[in-house]
C-alpha cells in the first residue's frame, strides 16, 4: 500500500465545522477531512507530525479580493508546510486561466487527471499539472527521498506484519494441538508486536 496516489474522483467535502474568527482553529477538522494528508503532494502528516503542516487558503488571503475568504471552510486545505509555503500568494492570471495553468485542489478538480505518482516522483498529466509541479516543487531532491524513506518504511512494516501473522497462526496452532502458558505468553507478546506495527502503518499512511 502507499499513501502517493492521486485520487481519482473530486473530494466532497464531509465536514461542517462551526464558524470560527481564525482560519487556524479549522486545522483538525481540515485534517479529519482530507484524511491526514497534503492535499497537493499526498504526503501523510504521521511520520513528520502535526507542526509540519498547516492551513492552506486555496484563494490566497494576502490578496485584497480574497480576505473575506480567510476564514471560510471551503477555501481552506490541509497541506504540508513545504506545498503551503511554496504556493504562497500565488494566484492565475487570466492568461493562466485561459491557459489551464493553475493549482489544481481535490474539491473542485480530479487531481488524477493533472498529476500522479511513479514510485516517489510526481509526473504532471496536464498543463495544470505542469504548473503545480512548477510552483510546488514535487520531485526536489530532498521531497523524493522522504517520500522514498516513507515507501521503504512501508514495505518493511508490511513485511514485518506478514511474519508477525505467520507466527501467530503458529503458535494457534500449538495451543490447539497442546495449551501451555508459555505458549499463551508469546502469543501475547506476538499480539503486542502486530499491534505495534499496525500503529506505525497507519502512521505512515499505508
Amino acid at each position: 500500500m502507499t499513501p502517493f496516489i492521486y485520487p481519482k474522483s473530486k473530494h466532497r467535502r464531509q465536514l461542517a465545522p462551526p464558524s470560527y474568527i481564525s482560519y487556524s482553529s479549522f486545522k483538525r477538522f481540515l485534517r479529519i477531512e482530507f484524511n491526514a494528508q497534503c492535499v497537493y503532494c499526498r504526503l501523510p502528516d504521521g511520520p513528520k507530525g502535526l507542526a509540519a503542516f498547516g492551513v492552506d487558503h486555496y484563494r490566497p488571503k494576502s490578496r485584497p479580493e480574497f480576505r473575506r475568504l480567510a476564514a471560510t471552510y471551503t477555501n481552506l486545505f490541509y497541506a504540508c508546510n513545504a506545498c503551503n509555503s511554496r504556493k504562497g500568494k500565488h494566484w492565475p492570471t487570466d492568461d493562466d486561466w485561459k491557459q489551464g495553468r493553475f493549482i489544481p485542489n481535490p474539491c473542485d478538480y480530479v487531481m488524477f487527471d493533472h498529476l500522479r505518482y511513479r514510485a516517489a516522483t510526481v509526473e504532471p498529466k496536464s498543463s495544470a499539472g505542469e504548473h503545480a509541479d512548477k510552483i510546488l516543487m514535487f520531485n526536489d531532491e530532498e521531497s523524493v527521498k522522504y517520500r522514498e524513506f516513507v515507501l521503504d518504511a512501508i514495505q518493511f512494516a508490511e513485511s514485518r506484519k506478514r511474519e508477525i501473522e505467520q507466527t501467530l497462526r503458529l503458535i494457534d496452532e500449538r495451543l490447539a494441538a497442546k495449551p501451555s502458558s508459555q505458549l499463551a505468553e508469546e502469543r501475547r507478546a506476538a499480539e503486542n508486536d502486530q499491534t505495534r506495527v499496525i500503529a506505525h502503518l497507519k502512521r505512515l499512511g499505508a
